[in-house]
């Protein structure tokens, strides 16, 4: 199961069912699917506080401003932080496409208008008795704005990401915490961006980058090992061959 494929299946055909609405607090608490499964589909906005759901296949943390997705038929012990707030939508489907698959975080931080929508569907259910065809519609522009949301998010991610590689090719000396703010964002979050997309730290992310550069340099001039090392801001020749050998599996000179 990806993002993108339960994306896809809120835009298809399937016939929605909304069974349940809820606005709830915790304080330290944990609810359990662990002995019997999850009877339904559900979606959850965590409006403040952190809930770590845990798996068989290990945990998965959301945090004040996650919206997570949770499967019919799974089986997780969710665990929450003091006076922890969530808007729960609770709903089933004629395509049991997700059976048992393990909660996904879909947005890091859903747009306002889409946090609107769990809000006004969890307020009028909670303060009045609403019609399943009133819920099914309201829950469909639900899915239309959190389908909006996640792409641009997405995009503005991406945005992130290349302007933040941009700034680390531009200058050596940037640190993270520059790169950060120029992205606007905190430092921890562009650490997650990068491992989500690429696969690495932004730390990394240079490193690799300028291994390719002495790979350059040794290939294309007649440098030595200690000029390309200097060149490239390494601390000495030795460390350099050293970093040079973990990335491509070789020296310098070979």
């Amino acid at each position: 199961m990806d993002k993108e494929t339960v994306l896809q299946w809120f835009c298809s055909d399937v016939d929605f069912l909304v069974t349940k609405v809820l606005k709830q607090y915790w304080y330290k608490s944990k609810f359990s699917y662990l002995n019997k499964p999850r009877p339904d589909y559900g979606l959850m906005l965590l409006v403040r506080g952190s809930v770590d759901f845990i798996t068989e296949e290990g945990s998965v943390p959301a945090r004040s401003g996650n919206l997570v997705f949770l499967s019919k038929g799974s089986r997780y012990e969710a665990l929450f932080s003091d006076e922890a707030e969530d808007y729960l939508i609770c709903f089933d489907a004629d395509e049991e496409r997700f059976l048992s698959c393990v909660p996904m975080i879909l947005s890091e931080s859903v747009d306002l208008t889409c946090f609107e929508k769990f809000r006004i569907l969890s307020e009028e259910n909670r303060y009045t008795s609403r019609t399943q065809l009133y819920n099914k519609g309201s829950f469909l522009l639900l899915l239309d704005s959190i389908v909006q949301s996640v792409k641009n998010e997405s995009d503005t991610h991406s945005n992130i990401i290349n302007l933040a590689c941009e700034l680390l090719e531009k200058n050596e000396k940037i640190t993270v915490l520059q790169i950060a703010k120029n992205c606007a964002v905190s430092p921890s979050l562009l650490r997650q961006l990068f491992i989500k997309r690429l696969g690495i730290s932004p730390i990394q992310y240079r490193m690799n980058m300028k291994i390719k550069q002495a790979m350059y340099l040794i290939e294309s001039t007649n440098m030595t090992v200690n000029e390309v090392a200097e060149s490239l801001s390494f601390y000495d020749a030795a460390y350099f061959c050293k970093v040079f050998r973990a990335h491509t599996g070789m020296t310098p000179k070979q």
